[in-house]
């Protein structure tokens, strides 16, 4: 191509962004919106005063899993996906096993206030390859593996990734291994905050939770671009 047909393209395309940019969209006002919201929340809850703060959930991520605490105990991810997340995490505990749960058929329902359905995430049903060895695949939906794996281990869990995305997701991992939530469980939800909707998922799901357990408070350790990472301790209040 040209120089000067390359200039014009890129003219072009720098306009398209302005424009859309500056376009009014009720998608993009409601998501601003659930940011302010989502940022006016932290800052309301003393809680949160020394989490870090980065820009990407991966880093989030990261830094959440230096501050798993040092007993024995469970490490799992709910929501695998293509194992992104879960490969990071198996190369970081490298000599623990990883348990990743997911049906890879999607979501089993709409994700209200995103624009995923049911079915969205659908892989086909089968756990990606991953060039890690320390990882435990359970396959199927929340409801039938969860309640199976509290039934053959006892464990409290050192480290929980929930990347659920819905509220029932969620509630179904908080319902059959709550009990293993301890003083010292960090956990990482993937979706807690940021878009449209945010306070009818993870986070309510985690607000019923500790309603529940009045032994149980947190504190936040990391916040990423939509996720954030907890600390659990015993509560004072």
């Amino acid at each position: 191509m040209a120089d000067g047909s390359t200039d014009e393209l890129l003219r072009q395309v720098l306009k398209q962004l302005r424009t859309t940019r500056d376009v009014p969209s009720t998608a993009l006002g409601l998501r601003r919106a659930a940011v302010k919201d989502s940022v006016d929340h932290i800052h309301g809850d003393e809680r949160f005063t020394y989490a870090q703060v980065h820009q990407h959930n991966p880093d989030a991520l990261r830094a959440a899993a230096r501050e798993a605490p040092a007993f024995p105990g469970l490490i799992a991810e709910f929501g695998v996906h293509k194992g992104a997340s879960l490969t990071l995490l198996a190369d970081h505990f490298e000599s623990a096993v990883v348990h990743g749960f997911d049906s890879f058929e999607g979501l089993p329902e709409a994700w209200t206030g995103s624009r995923e359905g049911a079915g969205a995430f659908d892989v086909g049903g089968k756990p990606p390859e991953l060039p890690v060895s320390n990882v435990e695949f359970h396959v199927g939906w929340f409801d039938e593996t969860v309640p199976a794996f509290a039934a053959v281990t006892t464990e409290p869990f050192r480290f929980v990734h929930l990347d659920a995305d819905l509220y029932s997701s969620t509630k179904t991992v908080f319902d059959a291994v709550g009990d293993r939530f301890v003083p010292g469980t960090i956990v990482v939800f993937d979706e807690y905050f940021g878009y449209h909707g945010w306070r009818q998922h993870e986070h309510r799901a985690f607000g019923e939770f500790l309603a529940a357990r009045p032994d149980l408070d947190f504190d936040a350790v990391a916040i990423g671009h939509m996720n954030l990472a907890v600390r659990l301790r015993h509560a004072t209040r």
